[in-house]
C-alpha cells in the first residue's frame, strides 16, 4: 500500500495505525502540497454496512468546523493493490500528538482544561445534531501545543438518520457505554456525556470507574453500581 497514489492525488507514505474500522495512513496531497491522514475501510471486517458507516462518518465530521475536532477534507473510493473491488476512504487533517489513553495529566487543573476542550467539541457536534457514540480516550488526540482534537466519528449518527448498526448490537466501547444504550435504547447527547464522565473519572483517578473479570461484570456495574 505504501507509495500507492490514490485518485492521482494522494500519495500514501506510511501506515499510522489499524483498528476495527480499517487502516489509517499518512499521505501527501500532491495537489495542495500538504500531509494528510487517510482512513481506508476494511472491507473484510465491516462489509457493506461498514462502508455506509464510513461515509456517514465523513458527512457528519465534514459539517463540523471547530478547532477541537479533526477536520475532514475529502472522501472517495479506489481500488487498492490486490483488491478486486473498490474501498472507501476519508481524507482527514493530519494531527501530530498522542492519544489521551497514553497521557497522564500533571494536575487536576490540566484535567479540567482537557475536559473543557472535549466539551467544546461535543457542543459543536451536538449543535449540528451529531452524536459521537464512541467517545473514549483512544479517540482523543492531545497535540504538542496542548490542543485537544476529537476524532473518529465512525459510529456517529445524525439525529433522525437511519440506524446503520446491526439490530441488537452494542454501539460504542464497553468501558464508556451508557446504561440506556446497554438496554437497547438509542444513543443520545446524554450518552456522549456519560462517556465523558467515565473519561474524566479515569483521567483524575488513573483508572476507569468500572472494571471486572468479564464483560458481564462490567455491564452489571454500568447498570447498577
Amino acid at each position: 500500500m505504501i507509495d500507492t497514489l490514490l485518485d492521482d492525488r494522494y500519495l500514501i507514505t506510511a501506515e499510522l495505525g489499524r483498528g476495527g474500522m480499517g487502516v489509517v495512513y499518512r499521505a501527501t496531497d500532491t495537489a495542495l502540497g500538504r500531509d494528510v491522514a487517510i482512513k481506508v475501510l476494511s472491507r473484510s471486517e465491516l462489509g457493506t454496512s461498514g462502508q455506509a458507516r464510513l461515509m456517514q462518518e465523513a458527512r457528519a465530521a465534514a459539517s463540523l468546523n471547530h478547532p477541537n475536532v479533526v477536520a475532514v477534507h475529502d472522501v472517495g473510493q479506489a481500488r487498492f493493490p490486490n483488491q478486486s473491488e473498490s474501498s472507501s476512504y476519508i481524507v482527514m487533517e493530519l494531527v501530530e500528538g498522542q492519544l489521551l489513553n497514553n497521557y497522564e495529566p500533571a494536575s487536576l487543573d490540566e484535567v479540567v482544561e482537557i475536559s473543557q476542550q472535549i466539551c467544546a467539541a461535543l457542543e459543536e457536534a451536538h449543535g449540528h445534531g451529531i452524536i459521537h457514540r464512541d467517545l473514549k480516550p483512544e479517540n482523543v488526540i492531545l497535540t504538542q501545543s496542548q490542543v485537544i482534537k476529537l476524532m473518529d466519528f465512525g459510529l456517529a449518527r445524525l439525529s433522525g438518520a437511519t440506524r446503520l448498526t446491526q439490530e441488537g448490537a452494542l454501539v460504542g466501547t464497553l468501558s464508556y457505554i451508557a446504561p440506556e444504550v446497554i438496554i437497547g435504547k438509542p444513543a443520545s447527547e446524554r450518552s456522549d456525556l456519560y462517556a465523558l464522565g467515565v473519561m474524566l473519572y479515569e483521567l483524575a483517578a488513573g483508572r476507569p470507574p468500572f472494571a471486572g473479570d468479564s464483560l458481564t461484570a462490567v455491564i452489571s456495574q454500568h447498570l447498577h453500581a
